[in-house]
């Protein structure tokens, strides 16, 4: 089960190449999870390992499985809020279905195959690489980037990655890197044995830069000041104040990232768009403050909730703010169940670094920290994008989290 965790890890941009099945609307990573559904159903008949498999759930922490437990309620509930389509069953299936069921398989599989932690966590840098190399060739050659982020009109030059928008691409990978830090950090301390890791995280975050993604920039620097501030030592705080110093000289000298900071503030079209979107998302939330709108509700009813003429010509899917997401498509019971559990896990993550441990507890403390900041940069960034409600988002969110089980 390991190695197919850290295949649907590689597979997460696939959520892109869509298609029918059976009259009903699918997408590539969507059918591979079924897949990894059927292959640890088999696993476990095979082995005999349901009972155990029972027994883990039983013994996990419980209010992680209260809190978890209620998301999917709020989803489910949500699922039949307004109407039930298929479009809202699909998305039911891969914003709550798959993820959460994916999160329970991939902490069972942790605690039962020592490796997998390892493993997935080199698929990390891996995927991180992979898509930072592309996206450093895109930036300069404008291979596969469309038109529309060539430079030439009223966005600049951005890089995807193998993702349809240059945000994708950020949401995706600054967590990522936030969730990497402590490990970058012991791996630093050896550099001539984990200097291709080192190198690694660096090619994401230069992808990252090259994105032009405004929150991923934001997401990625609230957790990377947390971490400097509260976890590192000595050396190492020396070692990023250094990196950070060259990068903002790196952004004053290009021009084309210097603007990029300073554009919202000479009332760039996309800042004031968000602010607009903000004001529909608390009309929403007013029309149905307990309930939400439902899943894909406020797309549903963007026309009617819409007053910017600005906007007129536009759609959108949500209002680009983690709360406000939560809060129209699930309900007053999806945003307090997630943001509980998000709450919950920075706390334990920030509170472990006071923990005097050595051995197997260290390291357990250390994944704790990395899923704390992860959820730091997630939330950072989602105060001005959407970090949830995309089938590699919602899916990379619940398999992160289960390295603090």
């Amino acid at each position: 089960m390991s190695y197919l965790l850290a295949i649907t890890l590689l597979l997460a941009p696939t959520y892109a190449l869509r298609f029918a099945l059976f009259g009903f609307p699918a997408n590539l990573l969507m059918v591979w999870i079924l897949f990894v559904w059927a292959a640890f159903v088999a696993d476990l008949s095979l082995k005999k390992g349901w009972r155990g498999f029972i027994g883990f759930i039983k013994s996990m922490d419980k209010k992680i499985l209260v809190l978890s437990g209620l998301f999917f309620l709020a989803g489910l509930i949500s699922l039949f809020i307004k109407s039930f389509d298929r479009q809202k069953l699909g998305q039911f299936i891969v914003l709550f279905l798959q993820p959460i069921s994916l999160f329970f398989i991939t902490s069972f599989t942790i605690n039962r195959q020592s490796r997998t932690k390892s493993l997935l966590l080199a698929t990390c840098y891996l995927l991180l690489v992979t898509m930072g190399l592309y996206a450093i060739i895109q930036y300069f050659t404008l291979l596969g980037v469309p038109p529309a982020w060539w430079g030439n009109g009223e966005e600049p030059r951005r890089a995807l990655g193998f993702f349809g928008h240059p945000n994708f691409y950020a949401l995706f990978s600054a967590p990522l890197l936030a969730f990497l830090l402590p490990d970058l950090g012991l791996k630093i301390k050896d550099l001539t044995k984990n200097w291709l890791f080192t190198a690694a995280w660096i090619i994401g975050a230069i992808g990252l830069m090259f994105s032009m993604s405004r929150a991923g920039w934001l997401g990625l620097a609230a957790a990377v000041a947390i971490y400097v501030l509260l976890a590192t030592d000595k050396k190492i705080r020396r070692l990023i104040l250094s990196a950070a110093i060259i990068i903002a000289m790196i952004i004053l000298v290009v021009p084309n990232l210097r603007w990029r900071l300073m554009l919202p503030f000479y009332g760039e079209k996309s800042a004031v768009s968000r602010l607009s979107l903000w004001n529909t998302g608390l009309k929403g939330v007013k029309e149905a403050p307990i309930t939400g709108l439902g899943l894909a509700g406020f797309a549903r009813e963007w026309p009617t909730l819409n007053t910017d003429p600005g906007l007129a010509a536009d759609s959108h899917n949500f209002p680009h703010n983690i709360f406000l997401d939560l809060w129209v498509e699930t309900g007053m019971l999806g945003l307090i169940s997630l943001a509980g559990l998000i709450g919950l896990l920075i706390y334990r993550g920030l509170r472990s670094l006071k923990s005097d441990v050595n051995g197997q507890s260290l390291i357990d403390n250390c994944f704790k920290l990395s899923v704390a900041l992860f959820l730091i940069a997630m939330v950072f960034q989602g105060l001005i994008d959407n970090p949830y409600f995309k089938n590699d988002l919602a899916m990379i969110f619940w398999m992160i989290l289960s390295f603090a089980v």
